[in-house]
């Protein structure tokens, strides 16, 4: 019977665990990909923007030349923090199902790599699996083509190509940006008609403006993809005129959703419009007792309000909710 089980080895899981490990507390974190996955997902040559203090958890040091560390370095940090904090780490396992066991713990059922299946008994389970596997759809004819992607990871491919990038936020603009420095012939789609919105990084802005106004980057804004073919790509106004576009690849930076039906499986109430998970802001426990959220699912589909900085602080706020809560473990 361990304490708890950390669904998720982002740095918002790696932070809960090396909290409840230094509170004593017998903890597993369970990961379908592999430490920091969603990270290594990243576009390959990705730089943060956040400086090494704000990215590091419980004071580890993130020993780098640069100020703001690489994809790459962030990744080996994770990995270093994992094997010199000596947490316990599964990684490339795939939860299938979570569900209360008659005992009043939590019963954990796993999927291991080959099919096996394996279930784990906890007394707390925290979910910190991000959204990032779970990209927002267009929902559109042509979706399915192999031309088209919901994830971007470096621009060379696309050199010499007409690539449509559909979306308006800092992803889609800095994705833009950097196919058509890399020699790609970009096109941006986007629903609303200007990309001028609350939260977009200062300096992407004048960027993303300046190349619209010379034409560098074709600008459809006010469009929506209504179709995509092999060789073209259809956009529809609000006013329901449409146009054809010359097209070879589509990528969608459209954002994502929280696994919603796996979370509400487990009897966490979510909200329709946001699909925040119902959860105290203090401790992060949801309305299930002993079931907590960690990291970016706390936010559900909202952008931009939890990332890396204020998330890897939620593991002391998930303890302080266990020793008010639960109170499990030696150390509690």
């Amino acid at each position: 019977m361990l304490d708890s089980l950390v669904i998720g080895a982002g740095p918002a899981g790696l932070a809960v665990a090396n909290s409840f490990a230094r509170a004593g507390l017998d903890c597993m974190v369970l990961e379908k990909g592999s430490i920091g996955d969603h990270i290594s997902q990243y576009p390959t040559f990705m730089q943060f923007f956040s400086t090494r203090e704000l990215l590091e958890i419980d004071g580890y040091p993130l020993n780098i030349v640069d100020e703001k560390p690489s994809r790459r370095q962030y990744l080996n940090y994770l990995t270093r923090f994992v094997q010199d904090r000596n947490l316990n780490v599964r990684t490339q396992v795939r939860v299938v199902e979570v569900s209360r066991a008659p005992d009043g713990n939590f019963a954990v059922e796993i999927e291991k790599r080959g099919g096996a299946r394996e279930t784990l008994a906890a007394r707390s389970v925290v979910l910190a699996c991000g959204a990032f596997e779970n990209p927002r759809h267009l929902g559109v004819p042509g979706e399915d083509l192999p031309k088209v992607t919901h994830f971007f990871r470096e621009a060379h491919p696309y050199v010499g190509r007409e690539v449509l990038v559909v979306g308006g936020r800092n992803s889609a603009i800095e994705t833009a940006l950097l196919l058509w420095r890399a020699g790609a012939r970009v096109s941006l789609s986007y629903r609303k008609p200007a990309v001028n919105g609350y939260g977009i990084k200062y300096w992407l802005l004048p960027d993303i403006e300046n190349r619209l106004e010379n034409g560098e980057i074709a600008g459809y804004l006010g469009t929506s993809v209504k179709r995509i073919d092999w060789e073209s790509v259809t956009l529809a106004s609000a006013d329901g005129t449409e146009r054809t576009i010359a097209n070879d690849f589509v990528i969608c930076q459209t954002g994502y959703d929280p696994p919603v039906g796996f979370l509400r499986g487990m009897g966490i109430e979510v909200q329709e419009e946001t699909n925040i998970p119902a959860h105290d802001p203090q401790t992060l426990e949801t309305n299930v007792q002993g079931l907590f959220v960690a990291g970016t699912i706390t936010a559900g589909n909202v952008s931009g309000r939890v990332f890396i900085e204020n998330s890897r602080h939620h593991g002391e706020m998930i303890l302080k909710g266990l020793k008010n809560r639960l109170g499990v473990g030696a150390g509690v």
